[in-house]
């Protein structure tokens, strides 16, 4: 009788370590997979940051360290992105010096603006790529999109981009 005791003492002693020894390890594995899935997450976004900026193009330029946009960019096949203001001045972009890109085409829009009247988008081809300049409008304030691509647009895909970059202007404002 007594070796039945300590029998069955033991063998619920030895489920119980069994069962806390499987509950640990389970929670290890957990812990384990979601630091992976952090550090593989990283990875990706730096590899797409460098993928960014070897991008094909006439005239390479360095992309800036922003995910968001250049997210965008991604998804649409764009070379670049840049949000301006009325002025010029660049808000937001996925190149890091945006100052000449956003001085030239805004003033190509002004000036079509001035010349057509009430123009809300404009696309122009040179050489090999095409840039689409489009005004959007947040929190009352107008805005142009110049976006660099190697491939035509259709005006749903505009579109798409413009809402996209609306969601993330919020950011920057």
């Amino acid at each position: 009788m007594e070796n039945l005791t300590l029998f069955t003492v033991s063998l619920g002693a030895g489920f119980l370590s069994s069962y806390y020894t499987l509950l640990k390890l389970k929670k290890d594995k957990k812990n384990l997979e979601v630091k992976e899935h952090a550090e593989l997450e990283l990875e990706v976004i730096a590899g797409l940051q460098k993928l960014k900026t070897r991008a094909i193009s006439e005239n390479p330029k360095k992309a800036s360290d922003r995910y968001d946009l250049l997210e965008i960019a991604l998804y649409h096949d764009i070379l670049d992105i840049t949000v301006v203001n009325e002025e010029g001045l660049p808000i937001v972009s996925t190149l890091m010096d945006p100052d000449d890109v956003s001085g030239q085409y805004s003033g190509i829009f002004q000036t079509i603006n001035k010349v057509i009247g009430n123009v809300s988008k404009a696309s122009v081809k040179s050489g090999d790529e095409y840039i689409y300049i489009s005004t959007i409008e947040k929190n009352e304030m107008p805005f142009y999109i110049i976006a660099n691509s190697n491939i035509e647009m259709s005006p749903m895909e505009e579109k798409e981009l413009q809402s996209k970059v609306l969601g993330i202007l919020d950011q920057y404002l």
